[in-house]
């Protein structure tokens, strides 16, 4: 009697098991690079805050503007870069940002120590991971604002963040665009940080963007997706501990290094995936002023949808 209870619970925890393993949607996600900036994706799969909420999500590393053209053709689900999606939906492409989880570019200008202001680089190379990419487009502005002449910078494309910390590193460029954790690991090595993006400018770098046919008719996924989000960043805000400690491991970093990222992260994080309105018609307007988004001027409904990000329980 008792083996047959036993093999009863068994086969009905076995039954458990595979209705969960087979309720799980695969999600395919698109990020720029593996860097730290993209931690709430990694820590929320890894620490099953996505399972949770029934996501499957596999993180693929590609070029940002390839990933607006998967999310059209459906070969992604979502992804991350925020800035590139709008350069998109201003050319005419079916896309809509549906949440915001930073407020501002974690993006910074490192350069040597013989470097003392930011009108040195003028007529030297610049190292940024691609021409048109998010670090050039914030390189080129913390540039600009700094009164340097933008055309006689050599932006260098090296085709990601690593490349670039090494050319820096190698003396082959005079002044890299770095994120966490490689900002902080580079300035620990002699180098300076000349300038911070987020300083300069409040904008909506990075999020969760998807197509407007996903919207309309996976709006059940969306929705799965954004409340696996919204716990992981509320789990990341209130254990800064564990959070610290996966950085840690995962990127391969110092203990201080890695503490440095998670302030950097935690200092621009919207917990809340809604970025205010008043804040987005600024960034767009400034944008416009300089030519970033074509002729005609975007309204903030043009690119964001709110709805289901809103609508969490």
């Amino acid at each position: 009697m008792r083996r047959r209870l036993l093999t009863l619970l068994i086969s009905f925890a076995i039954g458990i098991f595979s209705v969960r393993a087979f309720a799980l949607e695969r999600t395919r996600l698109g990020i720029s690079a593996r860097s730290v900036v993209f931690l709430p994706f990694y820590y929320g799969r890894d620490k099953k805050y996505f399972e949770k909420h029934g996501v499957q999500l596999e993180i693929i590393v590609m070029r940002s503007d390839l990933q607006t053209v998967g999310l059209v053709s459906g070969e992604l689900d979502f992804d991350a870069s925020v800035g590139p999606a709008i350069l998109a939906i201003s050319g005419g492409m079916p896309l809509k940002t549906v949440a915001i989880f930073y407020r501002a570019p974690l993006l910074s200008l490192l350069v040597p120590p013989n470097v003392t202001k930011p009108k040195d680089l003028e007529g030297k190379k610049v190292a940024v991971s691609r021409i048109g990419s998010e670090s050039h487009r914030y390189g080129a502005l913390m540039l600009e604002n700094s009164g340097v002449d933008e055309k006689k910078i050599t932006f260098i494309q090296t085709g990601n963040t690593i490349v670039s910390l090494n050319a820096l590193q190698q003396g082959a460029v005079a002044a890299a665009v770095l994120s966490p954790p490689f900002t902080g690991l580079v300035a620990r090595q002699g180098f300076k940080i000349l300038m911070n993006a987020r300083d300069l400018i409040e904008a909506p770098w990075l999020g969760v963007v998807t197509s407007r046919q996903k919207i309309a008719k996976e709006p059940g996924q969306v929705r799965a997706f954004l409340a696996a989000l919204r716990d992981t960043l509320k789990n990341i805000r209130q254990d800064k501990t564990a959070a610290v400690a996966y950085i840690q491991q995962n990127w391969q970093v110092p203990a201080d290094v890695a503490a440095e990222s998670y302030d950097d992260i935690a200092g621009v994080m919207v917990e809340g995936l809604v970025m205010p309105e008043q804040r987005i018609k600024v960034f767009l307007e400034r944008a416009h002023g300089r030519g970033e988004l074509g002729n005609k001027p975007l309204a903030p409904a043009d690119i964001f949808d709110y709805s289901i990000a809103r609508g969490l329980k």
